[in-house]
């Protein structure tokens, strides 16, 4: 499958193996593996390539746009939150700055029994990656957790994700009833 938009002004290179596919055609097959969940196997016959070689440019483009993407700084001032914020928030909780959950990721069981028993989740019954998530009131997303074992609690995870120390005095967190954080914001002039 090429596409006629990608040109390259480049002369291709006659070192090294050829390319089976056009950066821009592996960047479709990336995000039809996002968006619509397709399987490996699935891409391989779509795109004509193996199978694994569709595996190694998933995990490449992944890579990539981490590395490209990662840094970007999604957390919004307090000013934004404001200006943004929903008439009935404004009304109701004013100084809610983020709406927090965990959320939890299936992962395959791993073959060491120790990292089986540290990912699983009793909560699931299986074995998963657990993350926290945070949005504005206005329903942007303003925080991603790096993923955790799925046996660690909300509060844990909450504690080492970095949160608390985006939050400033005076500022809102809503959450879960799960989510019992008055130990947590003690001393930081945040409550819940």
């Amino acid at each position: 499958m090429k596409t006629v938009y990608y040109k390259s002004s480049e002369e291709p290179s006659n070192r090294g193996r050829p390319k089976s596919m056009d950066p821009i055609d592996e960047l479709f097959m990336f995000l039809c593996r996002l968006r619509c969940g397709f399987l490996t196997e699935d891409l391989s016959v779509r795109f004509n390539i193996h199978a694994s070689t569709v595996s190694r440019k998933i995990i490449t483009w992944t890579n990539y746009l981490y590395f490209i993407l990662g840094g970007i700084n999604i957390w919004p001032s307090r000013g934004k939150i404001m200006e943004h914020m929903p008439q009935d928030f404004k009304l109701l909780y004013p100084n809610t700055r983020v709406i927090i959950d965990c959320t939890e990721i299936f992962t395959e069981r791993p073959s060491s029994l120790a990292l089986a028993s540290k990912t699983f989740s009793s909560y699931k019954s299986h074995n998963t990656w657990k993350g926290l998530v945070g949005i504005s009131p206005h329903g942007a997303i303003t925080f991603i957790s790096a993923l955790y074992s799925g046996c660690m609690s909300d509060i844990e995870i909450t504690k080492h994700s970095g949160l608390i120390d985006l939050l400033e005095p005076g500022d809102q967190i809503m959450a879960d009833k799960g989510f019992i954080l008055n130990k947590l914001l003690k001393d930081t002039g945040v409550c819940q």
